[in-house]
């Protein structure tokens, strides 16, 4: 048999270059199947299995998550079946074909580039039993001590791959991965389209259509869309997301978008989906123009600023449907010290981002940024995935800084536990998001709350303590009520589901409104709270928590707000805004009931 394999991120993952390649190769190769592992699985059971195939030919793909792990496999297998013909690819093995193909226990070839028709035709040539194989373009291979290449393949018509998933019932819990065009028009020297010569290359629209409709009939969970510019073609991306939206259906689908070049038409469509629908990523990387002209990286931050703010804006509070939204950052840029990295933070942060990655600029084989390390004063880790350890203008030291303010992130915003907290902190735009992810980080660092795993409760606890005694530095006023804090801070609490004993500090419940509450819900014309779908009004009163606060949480708005979170055994808590009628005991017209809260993802 033929084998095709790879060790993905994480089980969730899939492979889509091996079931491209699959799919591609399918009619002349019916014996051609595909397994896939991960890195955290142990390379000796990954080796017993490969062995138990017995394959005639093994492929591998590889990238910078996994090169390492799969030249030792590539290894591992010469040395228990030599007979096997081991092929590699993927960007790690392209980039370092000559220094792969030199090691001891090297692989037998490597594919350069765009696999599927050269794979294609060296797999008819080793099948014929053919020796010289100096007419397939796009390889490389050792030959008496020398490394052998022939020139690269044409650019592949992508109509010409068909869909490339065998059976997507196998798929429905993981992710998947569609490539509904390949290439980018753009040319940023930290990125591998750096040094690509080949156009954007987009498969039909009709072929997309139809190839998405699988997914949605499947019932697949997540799509993400690999593309690097889904939205070059304006009209192409409107097309596709309209088509989407006139779908039934649960699947989300994931776009890389560039910010920049959105408008009114497609954010308009972006935020027509009904919540989990979709999720968009944009790169804002930075907003140091020095660093940007750098890289090469097209920038037009008012434009991105404006429509990041459009795509974003909830007119009605954090519960308003709207697409999700991850931006991304990259530190180690050259040009960008510590000082005005802060700046590109505070700057995104502000575009209130559902996400904000902060990541570490990585020297990627192939990149024409690597190619200049010498000259920005680079220094970066030798193994994978080649990460930056300092530069002219950030010192490790700074590095160590930016790494706790990227923790900071992970667990007190993207978590989205704090979600109500920090969006009340950060309403007017006055605190510094950088001053205060900072100022956390040292925090935590202090109290041993970083650099290993912590139960959420103990999250909850620093963060009271930090807010309360900790923040502003120097002692200084505070820039908000306590008790407000409290509310939040409990609100947060009991809709993330944290279990364990609450902390002593939460904001107790209104018994006297509770019991109003519960007595209410005991009738059966009650119109109190819109019942969730599927839950009784017995049930809400036995797993209800109720609460007065000072202030409305997702509004902000000071004065009475009482307030029902209700907290299913399966599904996520829902939480209602109550009649400030009830407080004082008085009727509540049902035109005085506001409308729920809303589920919180936090």
């Amino acid at each position: 048999m033929i084998l095709l394999t790879t060790l993905n991120s994480q089980y969730v993952h899939t492979a889509l270059a091996l079931y491209t390649l699959q799919a591609y190769c399918r009619k002349d190769f019916p014996d051609l199947q595909v397994l896939e592992f991960n890195i955290n699985q142990s390379l000796d059971w990954i080796l017993g299995e490969i062995y138990r195939q017995q394959p005639r030919i093994l492929g591998i793909s590889t990238n910078i998550w996994n090169i390492t792990a799969a030249l030792e496999l590539v290894d591992r297998v010469k040395k228990v079946r030599p007979e096997t013909v081991v092929i590699l690819g993927g960007p790690e093995a392209t980039a370092d074909y000559a220094a792969i193909l030199m090691r001891p226990g090297a692989p037998d070839y490597i594919v350069l580039g765009e696999g599927e028709a050269t794979l294609h035709e060296l797999l008819l040539n080793l099948e014929a039993g053919q020796t010289d194989l100096t007419h397939v373009a796009g390889l490389a291979w050792r030959q008496g001590g020398k490394v052998q290449r022939t020139p690269d393949r044409p650019p592949l018509d992508l109509a010409a791959v068909p869909f490339p998933y065998p059976d997507l019932a196998a798929f429905r819990h993981r992710i998947l991965y569609y490539e509904a065009s390949r290439g980018c028009p753009f040319r940023c020297s930290y990125c591998l389209s750096g040094w690509e010569k080949t156009n954007l290359r987009t498969l039909p629209l009709d072929r997309v259509k139809s190839d998405l409709q699988r997914f949605m009939t499947a019932g697949v969970r997540t799509v993400k869309l690999i593309d690097r510019t889904f939205n070059v073609d304006r009209a192409r991306a409107a097309a596709i997301l309209e088509f989407l939206l006139a779908q039934g259906g649960e699947t989300e689908f994931h776009f890389e978008l560039v910010g920049e070049l959105l408008d009114e038409e497609l954010i308009r469509l972006l935020k027509a989906a009904p919540p989990g629908r979709f999720r968009v990523e944009i790169g804002v990387q930075s907003t140091c123009a020095e660093a940007l002209k750098a890289v090469r990286r097209y920038h037009n931050l008012p434009a991105l600023q404006a429509n990041c703010l459009a795509l974003t804006a909830r007119e009605e509070g954090l519960d308003q449907p709207r697409p999700l939204v991850h931006l991304d950052l990259i530190a180690g840029l050259p040009y960008e010290d510590l000082t005005t990295f802060g700046r590109s933070f505070d700057w995104t942060f502000r575009l209130r981002p559902d996400e904000l990655q902060l990541g570490f600029l990585k020297l990627l084989k192939g990149s024409p940024l690597r190619t200049q390390a010498a000259e920005y004063g680079y220094a970066f880790t030798t193994s994978p995935p080649y990460e930056i350890l300092r530069n002219k203008w950030l010192s490790y030291a700074d590095l160590l800084v930016l790494k706790g303010v990227e923790e900071m992130v992970e667990l007190f915003f993207n978590s989205r536990r704090f979600r109500y907290t920090l969006a009340h902190l950060f309403r007017d735009e006055t605190l510094s998001p950088w001053a205060f992810f900072t100022a956390l980080a040292r925090f935590c660092r202090a109290h041993g709350l970083s650099g290993q795993a912590r139960k959420p409760v103990a999250l909850y606890n620093g963060l009271w303590r930090f807010l309360t005694s900790e923040f502003p530095p120097g002692g200084g006023p505070k820039p908000w009520p306590e008790e407000h804090l409290r509310a939040l801070l409990t609100f947060d609490y009991y809709l993330s589901s944290t279990g364990g004993e609450a902390p002593g500090w939460l904001t107790p419940q209104a018994t006297e409104l509770r019991e109003a509450v519960k007595k209410r819900l005991k009738d059966p014309g009650q119109k109190l709270v819109p019942l969730p779908p599927a839950h009784s009004a017995s049930d809400v009163r036995r797993r209800m928590l109720v609460f007065h606060f000072g202030l409305d949480p997702e509004t902000g708005e000071e004065g009475c707000c009482p307030v029902l979170i209700y907290r299913p055994a399966q599904g996520r808590p829902v939480w209602f805004r109550l009649p400030p009628a009830l407080l004082a005991g008085g009727a509540v017209p049902a035109q005085a009931v506001r409308p729920p809260g809303g589920e919180n993802h936090g």
